[in-house]
Order: C-alpha cells, then structure tokens, then sequence
C-alpha cells in the first residue's frame, strides 16, 4: 500500500486582491490529507476522517455521498486527469483530511494534489512538483471553471511561498516564523460566491481598486517581515490585511470580535482564504493562554507547523 500526504495551505497575505494581479503569501501547514492507494481489480474511493462520508466507484459512476457532496467533484476530475496522465489503474483509494471542505485550508487542492500522487506513485511513476502543481490546477480548472494555481503550487511544493499570479511564478521565503494556531468558525457561503460578490463591489465603486493596491503592497512589506522573522511586524501586518479585506465585505462580525479579545494572546490575525468564517489565522504570542481563551469561546483550533517538504509519499 501507497500513502501520500499532501499539506493544506493557509493564506497570510493577499487573498482576493491576488484574483486581480496582485502578490500573495500563502505558507503549506503539516495538517493535510492523507490518500492511501493499494491496487485492486476495480477503483474505488472511499473517505475516512475527511469530515464527508463517500464510497465512488471509478468507471460506473456508482456514488454515494452524505455530508458535502461537491466533494466528489475534485475526487473525479483528479482520477480522470490522473489516468489521462498516468495511464489505467485499478486500485483502492482511501482519503483522510485533517479539515472540514471549504474552511479556507485548501482542502480541494490537497486533496486533487493527494490523489494525482498516490495514483502516480501506486503505478511506479515519479511526477516532479511543478509537473504535479501543474495538473492538480487543472482538476480545480475543471471543476471551478477558473482558479488561481496558488493553492495547488503551495501543496505540491510545500514551504512558504511568495506567489506572483500574472504570469505565475513563485519564490521560497525562508523565514523562521513557523508555527500558527487556526482557528474554526462557522462559513457562510462558497468561495465562488463570495469571490463573486467582491467583483460586484469592485465593479460597482471605483474606490475599490485603492483597496486591492493597498494589499498587494502590503504584501511587498510582509515579505521582508517575514524573511527578517519580525514577529511584531508580521502579527501587525495581518491585522491590517484583515482591515482592507472587512472593506471589500468578507470579514464578519465574529472574526472582529474573536481577534479583539484574543489581541493579548496574539502577534496578529487574519481570515485565511475567501472569508466570510472559516480559518482564521492566529500568529501566537502567549500560546497557553491562546489555548484557553479559544477553549473557553468554544471555538475548535489546530496548532499547525509550516511543512515545507510538500506532497509526498510517507
């Protein structure tokens, strides 16, 4: 039996505003999904700790899915893409996630990402990390009908990434900022939409455009905070990039009122992804303390480590 792991990915600078050109920083966590594959005479899919409860049949169609169906879209997709690639395989495919879908932790990424590994490694076959990137873009292509390439770069790659969406490239930051706590608040709303909503206010007020130019130089600033390990500096930058985000309407109420009473615990905060609930990304200070706020608002958290090995077969 094969098994991958293929890290989940938080954003810490530059959400929405990477949509129109601008930079981005989005850091690979040692939270993920974990695919295992064992050849078989049929390929099935089957999902463990990955929050949704799916058996798929490849080839008859054959599913049965309770909990977040669209799941099952990438799990598709990223079978189809994998034997276009890859050639046929009959095998067994087991998924385990660390994260709810659509919590702002990449989860459709790891898990296109995942499955195009362990598929490729249960053949024999050694894909490279860009080649691997590449493809797993094109099974969110495939089901999103358009998607940045920045959330299955990170997985593939691993480590903390500086993207550069327009043309895409990106580069390693090495900074000794490596440990983060998320935590969990309830979504309302897909990424799709609420992506959509932001374009509607851009299109609809002009001074929208200033907003999304004032992130993307933050994000130049938290470059170098980040690459001089200035946890002050880091912490205080997030706050700000979660203030330019709550203009352009993603930022609840609670998100505001969680970072306001955990401000003594913390560096900083910030949503992680499209918003509107989901991670919110905490750069801790007072880590114990941290722990107990959270506990005591009854908001579910993970302590996370920035993995910077990337998919793999462990």
């Amino acid at each position: 039996m094969i098994r991958v792991f293929a890290p989940g990915v938080v954003k810490l600078f530059g959400e929405h505003a990477v949509v129109y050109g601008k930079p981005a920083i989005a850091v690979a966590v040692d939270k993920g999904v974990e695919v295992a594959c064992e050849k078989g005479d049929k390929t099935v899919v089957r999902t463990g700790k990955a929050y949704v409860d799916i058996e798929y049949e490849h080839g008859t169609g054959a599913a049965h899915a309770k909990g977040h169906e669209p799941f099952l879209s990438y799990v598709a997709a990223a079978l189809r893409k994998a034997e276009e690639s890859f050639g046929r395989l009959a095998a067994s495919f087991e998924i385990r996630g660390d994260f709810p879908p659509s919590v702002g932790a990449a989860t459709s990424a790891s898990v296109s990402v995942g499955i195009l590994k362990a598929y490729s490694a249960c053949l024999g076959v050694d894909v490279g990390k860009a080649e691997l990137a590449k493809l797993a873009h094109g099974v969110e292509l495939e089901v999103q009908g358009a998607a940045s390439p920045m959330d299955t770069a990170v997985s593939a790659i691993g480590g903390m990434l500086r993207i550069e969406p327009n043309p895409f490239s990106y580069r390693r930051i090495d900074s000794a900022v490596d440990g983060f706590v998320l935590a969990v608040l309830p979504r309302r709303g897909t990424t799709k939409d609420i992506v959509a909503g932001v374009r509607a206010l851009k299109a609809r007020r002009r001074s929208v455009d200033a907003v999304i130019d004032a992130i993307g130089r933050l994000v130049d600033e938290a470059e170098g905070c980040l690459a001089s390990s200035d946890l002050e500096c880091v912490g205080e930058l997030m706050e700000i990039n979660n203030w330019l985000l709550g203009a352009l309407g993603v930022v609840g109420h609670d998100v505001v009122m969680m970072l306001k009473y955990l401000k003594p615990y913390i560096y900083g905060g910030k949503i992680s992804g499209a918003g509107r609930g989901g991670i919110v990304v905490l750069l801790p200070k007072r880590r114990q303390e941290l722990r107990e706020a959270l506990a005591a608002m009854e908001v579910p958290s993970v302590e996370v480590k920035v993995d910077r090995d990337g998919a793999r077969v462990v």
